[in-house]
């Protein structure tokens, strides 16, 4: 389940940018172990909703703001309130 969340960037003329996105939650992989309990990693794709200034205008991003903010928030994850994905492996270890 993923939330839309805010972020702010600023640009190389120290204007402020808010950009709003969708993070989908991030699942590692399991590479060891038997076979049938391994998966790849999923999830962690990031979707711009918008870009603006912070008093609500929109504004244009090129590509390579585009690339580098995506990187950030994927780099950078924000805190989330949900079980962390070691927490999740641990339970599905412990089932097993």
């Amino acid at each position: 389940m993923s939330r839309l969340r805010t972020r702010r960037f600023y640009r190389e003329d120290e204007s402020c940018v808010v950009v709003k996105y969708r993070q989908s939650p991030y699942i590692p992989a399991r590479t060891s172990g038997r076979p049938e309990d391994c998966y790849p990693a999923e999830g962690g794709e990031v979707e711009l909703h918008s870009v603006g200034r912070e008093n609500g205008d929109p504004v244009f991003m090129t590509d390579a703001e585009e690339d580098a903010w995506i990187t950030d928030i994927m780099e950078n994850p924000d805190e989330d309130d949900g079980p962390d994905a070691d927490d999740l492996r641990d339970a599905a270890r412990e089932r097993a």
